[in-house]
């Protein structure tokens, strides 16, 4: 947790960082689609493991520091990804639906490449936080008798160190603004198990990320 915390405390200072060279800093934003496989299944403690494909969102600033070189901090989400599971605890059986969602923070550092005058290629690697939540809403049953079904909710939320590789692809417009496209992979450093070794979610680590938007030039 003390990763984490000084993780974040870094993007933070890298925001901020770009935010202070007015003439050299680029915010943007992306719209596009997020994936993560299925994670381990562990019946009949818990299981089935899910994953799916869902819309997403990214938030980037940067500074350019060096010729070839930026540095800045990004934000990305998704909608919530579903799947139907069952568990089993020492007393009692659940049927519910899986709601799960990852949010990153990265401080990222990016190396490019001019192609002409307008386009850049770049690549991007970085390291941060991902919160992850999961909403479970279903039914619950005692393994005792008498054996009848009532309403059963929990939510699992967690931080994580994260860490983010990808690339950027922006074409300058007249102007002040640029076309931008980007992919990452979000690796989160969460095994997905609990401290008695049962799986935790079902769902996967590895989050897949590409998105087009644009880009402002302050």
């Amino acid at each position: 947790m003390r990763r984490v915390r000084l993780v974040v405390f870094g993007t933070l200072i890298a925001v901020f960082a770009a935010r202070g060279a007015v003439a050299q800093t680029v915010g943007g934003g992306a719209v596009g689609v997020s994936h993560q496989a299925a994670g381990a299944s562990d019946l009949p403690y818990l299981g089935r493991g899910f994953g799916g494909t869902a819309f997403a969102v990214f938030a980037t600033i940067d500074r350019d520091v060096r010729r070839h070189v930026s540095i800045g901090g990004e934000v990305s989400t998704a909608a919530a990804i579903t799947g139907d599971q069952s568990q089993r605890t020492s007393g009692a059986t659940n049927a519910f639906e899986s709601r799960h969602r990852d949010t990153v923070f990265s401080a990222t550092a990016k190396v490019f490449a001019p192609i002409g005058d307008r386009m850049r290629i770049a690549a991007a690697g970085g390291a941060g936080g991902a919160w992850r939540r999961t909403l479970r809403e279903g039914t619950t049953a005692s393994l005792f008798p008498p054996a009848s079904r009532s309403p059963f909710s929990e939510t699992l939320s967690t931080v994580v160190f994260a860490y983010t590789f990808g690339a950027d692809v922006t074409f300058r417009l007249a102007g002040r603004v640029s076309i931008l496209a980007l992919g990452r992979i979000h690796k989160l450093r969460d095994d997905d198990l609990q401290d008695d070794g049962v799986v935790r979610r079902g769902v996967s680590s590895t989050v897949y990320r590409a998105a087009v938007g644009a880009q402002w030039h302050f």
